[in-house]
């Protein structure tokens, strides 16, 4: 078959133009993002920080993170204003493209609606995306949703093959990258996956190919150079990954690639079981619906993805000896699974009732995260403490504003001064990740921390840079309590600066 052909089968009546489960996925982010706001207190630590980032606009933010997530946010609070609802609007907004992306993609690759339609809805499935992308995540939900454009934008321009389509894949491919570093593992998993198609290795050894780089180069290089100014910020949490922790060369491989198969195995764990028990419910059922006897070039590139990806992870993690290797760090590399696995229910001729089962599982426990979702963000989980969204940051806001005005806060970690600016955008906000602070240090400054009776050291060398001195006994002190736990609360000193 031809690279554009596409199979056919059954599909449901369209709702407003779009596949039901098109329609349902924009719905129920759009439903999320207003619920979320509703039954949150305060913004918690990775939205937190993007408030308190979001008042320059800079080419990096430090902290590891590449600065896509926090250009939409200071675009969304420039159009719709700086509250909860806006840092909502942004994180699921990014979801709904994440999905839609997916479907269009396989789409494009040429498998049936039903099929893509479920390969969607079987992101529900992946804890990391069902859950903790809308429970706490930012830039990996930004890093993820690029993936999903780059898929999106590989899928089109394999279709038309013109400069057009070349030029936007360079602009997916470059946000990606833009919106999580790791994204250069799924970039670097679609070429080589995509090279193994005969259909497509053409496609992608033309010339067309040097204006998908170019674009890439160009719209990454800003970026780049801004990494290498300030290596340090860039490298401030390059020790998560606990390289060499053991000592031990080999034994820094054992353990490290023994962390990439357990989370791999969490990661895929759920949407894995579905996917088994549908197929075990219709292994009998098969309908002799016709298929082609060559699979499409849609089909072998999906098949293979999955693969080429976590081969590449295991060669980084065995040529670095890194020992830590989280969950979420796979969303670039395996984000496609449901959409391999619906692909296989389809391929071994199962009923279209299968197809179905699948989705309906998924949506069933995309509304399952909802009323969870609502008890986690007011109470937190049940052997911590409840979560920093529920301090009560407008009375301590009232409160250090008795002491005086302030027009920037310099904290130790950006949680407060983050929800500071939903009570008041106009704030600046340094803390110690974030690069070149000193130039926007401005009197009346705030300096705020957690614990102890004396600033930490971090943010006295940051004073002491800025030449600023710490009035002798104007030092107060506070505790901070819970809105959902009253009786537990955090010890804060504050001191304004004239």
């Amino acid at each position: 078959m031809k690279p554009d052909e596409t199979i056919s089968t059954a599909s449901p009546r369209r709702v407003l133009g779009m596949h039901p489960a098109l329609l349902f996925v924009l719905m129920y982010f759009a439903f999320q993002a207003v619920f979320v706001t509703f039954v949150s207190n305060g913004a918690g630590l990775d939205d937190a920080e993007q408030l308190a980032n979001i008042g320059y606009l800079a080419w990096g933010y430090g902290g590891s993170q590449p600065p896509l997530y926090t250009w939409i946010s200071s675009l969304a609070t420039a159009i719709l204003g700086t509250s909860l609802l806006t840092l909502q609007i942004v994180k699921f907004g990014l979801l709904a493209n994440m999905f839609a992306s997916v479907y269009g993609g396989m789409r494009l690759l040429g498998l049936p609606r039903n099929v893509a339609a479920a390969g969607m809805l079987g992101l529900f499935l992946i804890p990391q995306i069902g859950w903790e992308s809308q429970r706490a995540l930012t830039h990996s939900v930004a890093g993820t949703t690029g993936c999903a454009w780059a898929f999106l934008a590989f899928a089109w321009h394999m279709r038309s093959r013109t400069s057009l389509s070349a030029g936007l894949f360079g602009l997916a491919m470059a946000a990606a990258l833009l919106g999580k570093f790791n994204a250069g593992f799924f970039i670097a998993t679609l070429m080589i996956a995509a090279l193994t198609v005969p259909a497509y290795r053409t496609a992608l050894l033309s010339r067309q190919t040097f204006i998908s780089i170019g674009v890439f180069a160009i719209l990454l290089a800003p970026t780049a150079l801004w990494m290498l100014n300030h290596r340090n910020s860039v490298l401030a949490r390059s020790g998560k990954f606990e390289i060499g922790a053991t000592g031990n060369f080999l034994l820094d491989r054992v353990v490290g690639l023994g962390r990439l198969l357990e989370v791999s195995l969490l990661f895929a764990a759920l949407a894995l079981v579905v996917a088994l028990i549908v197929y075990a419910l219709h292994r009998g059922k098969r309908t002799p619906f016709p298929a082609p006897s060559i699979p499409l070039p849609g089909e072998l590139f999906l098949s293979r993805i999955i693969i080429v990806g976590l081969v590449l992870v295991f060669v980084g993690v065995a040529l670095t000896g890194a020992t830590n290797v989280k969950d979420r760090w796979l969303q670039p590399v395996l984000f496609l699974l449901p959409a391999c696995l619906a692909w296989l229910l389809y391929h071994y001729r199962l009923r279209e009732q299968a197809l179905r089962d699948f989705s309906i599982a998924s949506i069933g426990f995309a509304c399952l995260v909802t009323p969870i979702l609502a008890v986690n963000l007011t109470y937190g989980s049940s052997r911590n403490d409840p979560p920093i969204g529920q301090l009560d940051y407008a009375q301590l806001f009232r409160q250090v504003h008795e002491a005086g005005n302030f027009s920037t806060v310099l904290a130790d970690y950006p949680q407060i001064p983050g929800n500071f600016r939903l009570l008041d955008p106009s704030l600046g906000v340094a803390y110690p990740e974030a690069p070149d602070i000193a130039t926007r240090l401005a009197r009346p400054l705030l300096v705020l921390w957690f614990g102890g009776d004396t600033p930490p050291q971090k943010l006295m060398d940051i004073l002491q840079a800025s030449h600023i001195m710490l009035p002798a006994g104007k030092i107060r002190s506070t505790n901070i309590a819970y809105r959902t736990r009253p009786d537990i609360t955090v010890p804060v000193h504050y001191i304004i600066i004239d």
